[in-house]
């Protein structure tokens, strides 16, 4: 027999907070996708129903559904709802590269190598 799926209640500044996150035109689309999952998981819908609606992964969805269960006891003053969505630190190596030297990179690939002093390959 499945497992019933985790219930999520949300009060009126979580569900204003998650409209509005989804409405926003700036919004990261991660972000949008996940207020979605967490506002049909509020009404009641099972992760597989979630998963077609929003057109995403069931494993997605459980996992974002069971993260926001994890944090309702907490105050949206102590962690607001865009922080809810984010995801959790990943173990490993922090990257060495700086975003100084990642713009740099970038501005290099993108101008002609005659700019740069280079000789590029004609073809």
């Amino acid at each position: 027999m499945p497992k019933q799926a985790t219930k999520i209640t949300l009060s009126e500044k979580e569900r204003e907070g998650l409209t509005k996150i989804i409405t926003r035109h700036k919004s990261e689309q991660r972000l949008v996708l996940r207020a979605n999952i967490v506002l049909h998981a509020a009404q009641g819908h099972s992760n597989i129903q979630i998963a077609r609606d929003v057109q995403s992964n069931v494993d997605t969805v459980r996992l974002w559904r069971d993260r926001w269960f994890g944090l309702q006891g907490v105050d949206l003053d102590t962690l607001s709802i865009e922080d809810r969505l984010t995801d959790i630190p990943r173990p490993g190596k922090p990257s060495s590269i700086t975003e100084v030297q990642r713009c740099q990179m970038a501005t290099l690939a993108c101008e002609a190598p005659e700019v740069a002093g280079r000789q590029g390959n004609r073809i």
